[in-house]
């Protein structure tokens, strides 16, 4: 068993960091402890030890492991499980085990920025950091996002299958933490109708950053007028709507030009603006780049 994919259409011979399998068995195979891991199960009770601690879930959720972290599954009833595979480096090709858990390590502002999207992978992480039980609508994207990498990596469609294989990793792990970042808000909120009903909204805009969003849509789908949405939401996020759903789509849009190949096109489209001339303006407004410039400035080159 491999956990990397080599290019076998386009780029033949050529070794990506990155695969996805469906058997929990492969943690125990040589060479797992050179990935990260993302364990992603459906459905069930699922009983565990992580690093000798005990967890019981139930229903869907993510575990994020490292190279080091053990794992004993003591009961499992998931219908679905898939395993990402990955290494620091197809994040940043900077990145390795030593120099992400190294404290003395010196980071760039842009290795700063992926280093975002590994925290709870890191040594000094907590246990119960790494687990996330997910909701309804953060398990269904995750899985198709899964779902779409493990396609890409087994058909190799197109030239820019390595460059598209790592976009589809950066949404699942943008999904992973914004979602633990969500729910400490959710913690800090006093629950009343109110604020839960924008704790849903803000979960609904994070699966779905990348769809037509408008507020007479939302007000119709969480059962609510306009007024009281935009008033609650603004009170207890200290922005409106449009403001936080273009803060999303900027940040995944700058990841993307960051860290993948894909065109300024292609990523207006993955993140919701579908308009090339307001993506720029939008853009450059919120970053002061325009997305070629940024990309200019900020970009790895992972394929240099």
């Amino acid at each position: 068993m491999e956990f990397f994919t080599v290019g076998f259409k386009y780029y033949i011979g050529y070794k990506l960091p990155m695969a996805v399998t469906e058997e929990l068995a492969d943690l125990e195979r040589k060479g797992a402890g050179e990935y990260y891991k993302i364990i992603f199960l459906k459905s069930g009770t699922n009983h565990f030890l992580l690093n000798g601690k005990e967890f019981i879930l139930i229903g869907a959720c993510t575990i994020c492991l490292n190279e080091i972290d053990r794992i004993e599954f003591l009961e499992l009833q998931s219908d679905l499980i898939r395993i990402v595979w990955f290494t620091p480096a197809i994040l940043n090709n900077t990145f390795n085990f030593n120099v992400v858990n190294n404290s003395n390590s010196k980071f760039t502002q842009t290795e700063q920025m992926d280093l975002y999207y590994i925290l709870q992978f890191l040594h000094g992480a907590d246990a119960s950091s790494k687990i996330l039980s997910l909701h309804t609508i953060d398990s269904s994207l995750i899985e198709q996002k899964i779902q779409l990498l493990s396609k890409l990596l087994l058909s190799q469609e197109s030239n820019y299958w390595p460059c598209r294989s790592r976009s589809y990793l950066f949404e699942i792990l943008f999904s992973i933490a914004r979602q633990e970042e969500d729910e400490d808000v959710h913690k800090a909120l006093s629950f009343n109708g109110n604020n839960r009903l924008v704790v849903d909204v803000i979960y609904y805009l994070q699966a779905y950053y990348n769809k037509k969003i408008t507020i007479e849509g939302l007000a119709e789908m969480f059962h609510t007028n306009r007024t009281t949405l935009l008033t609650n939401f603004k009170e207890y996020t200290g922005e409106s709507i449009n403001q936080y759903l273009i803060k999303l789509r900027i940040n995944m849009a700058a990841t993307f030009l960051r860290d993948t190949e894909l065109s300024v096109d292609e990523i207006c489209e993955r993140t919701g603006f579908h308009d090339i001339s307001y993506f720029s303006k939008v853009f450059k407004k919120v970053l002061h780049y325009t997305p070629t410039q940024y990309r200019k400035v900020y970009s790895i080159h992972y394929y240099s």
